[in-house]
């Protein structure tokens, strides 16, 4: 796909953010892109915060809502956190993600300010691929208002501070019931986040499965288990519950009751992500782990 408009959008907060944009637009000015080739859009949402910003000429600005109908490519600038924002403002907007990492520690991003250079080098000659990753929809008793997850879904013992037992469910076979601090159901993609941190295995991007996630349970024989995305997967509470709380991408909240059951399966909804040549999977989990030796 030839891409002609590119929207970038992404963490004004992080002190390189409008640095990345001039970058981005020198590149293509110096190529002679904007010659009736590319428009760069900003939403206008950091217009104000861009005043100060000596913001390259070439670069438009537009209503977020106009940016997406009319862009082939979105640019997330930012860490981890920014890109799962962009996924859920894009919602059923399928408009591929090249995430731009400048935070600390990041897998999702295919590109760094490092390698930006090389990447837009890649989106010029139209040598990359497009990845669609799959979401989880959670549902609290099968009302009409679904949360969209890219990374995962968590439920915990909200502000209580107390054990949390839930009784989870897959296809309407019981499962186990668990006692903790709470349950993470994830995404391949969310596996490198949240559900890693409490023990759960590292999935390929590519595989299609979901993963259950104990978070610090009392029982030692409680482990994570791998379920086929084809899942239909049913949470509930016990009789001595307390408080809890329902967490979608760690970024909304939504407070449950005794009586609430959560629903959870796979979307219809896909996030395009691009892949870049250079990007390798495993390279990036080396570098973000820490992992040691090489292949001789």
């Amino acid at each position: 796909m030839k891409i002609k408009k590119i929207t970038c959008t992404g963490n004004f907060r992080k002190e390189k953010f409008f640095s990345i944009i001039n970058m981005i637009a020198d590149f293509f000015d110096k190529n002679g892109m904007f010659d009736n080739q590319i428009e760069l859009m900003l939403s206008d949402e950091f217009t104000k915060h861009a005043m100060n910003e000596n913001l390259n000429k070439n670069v438009q600005i537009d209503t977020f809502e106009n940016c997406i109908k009319c862009s082939d490519l979105i640019m997330s600038i930012g860490g981890d956190g920014t890109i799962l924002s962009t996924v859920r403002k894009l919602s059923e907007n399928q408009v591929p993600i090249l995430g731009i990492h400048i935070g600390n520690l990041g897998f999702l991003a295919q590109s760094t300010e490092k390698t930006l250079n090389e990447a837009l080098k890649c989106i010029k000659e139209d040598n990359y691929k497009i990845q669609d990753k799959f979401l989880l929809k959670a549902n609290i008793n099968n009302k009409t208002t679904y949360y969209h997850a890219f990374n995962d879904v968590v439920i915990d013992h909200g502000n209580s501070g107390r054990v949390l037992k839930t009784k989870v469910y897959n296809d309407n076979t019981h499962i186990n019931n668990y006692e903790g601090d709470g349950i993470i159901i994830s995404t391949p993609t969310g596996s490198t986040g949240y559900s890693l941190s409490s023990g759960g295995p590292i999935i390929h991007s590519e595989l299609d499965v979901v993963t259950i996630t104990p978070i610090s349970s009392h029982s030692l024989s409680a482990r994570p288990i791998i379920l086929s995305s084809k899942s239909n997967i049913k949470v509930n509470f016990s009789d001595n519950f307390i408080d809890a709380s329902l967490t979608i991408d760690g970024q909304t909240r939504i407070n449950l009751e005794k009586s609430d059951e959560i629903f959870i399966s796979k979307s219809k909804l896909y996030a395009q992500i691009v892949v870049l040549p250079f990007y390798n999977y495993f390279t990036t989990l080396k570098e973000k782990l820490h992992w040691s030796g090489n292949s001789r």
